[in-house]
């Protein structure tokens, strides 16, 4: 299925093809650094599963986890992070699917760089109702 994606600031566009609709989250220290949450939302899609409709991402590049380097595509007027593209796996992609449209419906089927998932995460829905903490 394609999907339609959008930046906050609705600058950039695009369509993403997905096989299956879901989330793969990513608690690495840079999707942390780089969101400034505690984890992504993503799925890996052939480089040509996405196309650009309008606007043109920047383009930072970072060394990743592999020691070889990644660019990160994003909005230059919002900064929203748009895909990911790895020298490690060159033709693949690793797009951003909460951008997406029906995102937040998609539901999580796996996670990667489990090791940094920060300790409170999988206590959030346990521990909060309506953002406040319980009370036994």
């Amino acid at each position: 299925n394609e999907y339609l994606g959008s930046c906050h600031c609705q600058s950039v566009t695009w369509t993403a093809k997905l096989d299956v609709a879901e989330h793969v989250l990513c608690h690495c220290r840079t999707c942390q650094q780089l969101g400034g949450g505690p984890y992504s939302c993503n799925q890996i899609i052939p480089k040509e599963a996405i196309s650009i409709l309008t606007g043109s991402p920047k383009v930072y590049s970072y060394t990743g986890a592999s020691g070889k380097p990644v660019q990160c595509f994003y909005c230059g007027n919002c900064t929203s992070h748009i895909y990911h593209h790895q020298a490690v796996m060159p033709d693949k992609i690793i797009i951003r699917t909460l951008l997406l449209n029906g995102g937040p419906e998609m539901p999580a089927t796996g996670e990667i760089f489990g090791e940094g998932r920060l300790s409170w995460v999988e206590e959030l829905q346990e521990n909060l109702t309506n953002g406040t903490k319980k009370h036994p």
